[in-house]
């Protein structure tokens, strides 16, 4: 076998071996690209339920209902002037 055989043999490996190391990285690029997707998803499905639990928690959190449930759940009631005391110094 002389030297430019050789070379040519030699060239056509390292051109397979860059192919395939082009398609294997085009595959991992792909593969990467649908976690990103993924996990955007993720994010975005995140964020609509934190604002639903936002909404939820002012809400339940609201001064009205607060004192409603107080009233009607535990019996209490707003102390009027005779359940009052004044502390002065």
């Amino acid at each position: 076998m002389n030297s430019t055989a050789s070379l040519v043999i030699l060239m056509a490996a390292l051109c397979f071996c860059s192919s395939i190391a082009v398609a294997y990285s085009k595959h991992l690029s792909v593969k990467a690209y649908g976690e990103l997707s993924l996990n955007q998803q993720i994010i975005d499905a995140l964020d609509v339920q934190w604002s639903q639990l936002q909404i939820e928690e002012s809400t339940f959190s609201e001064y009205g209902r607060v004192e409603r449930t107080a009233r009607d759940r535990l019996d209490m009631s707003f102390p009027g002037l005779d359940g009052s005391v004044m502390i002065v110094r």
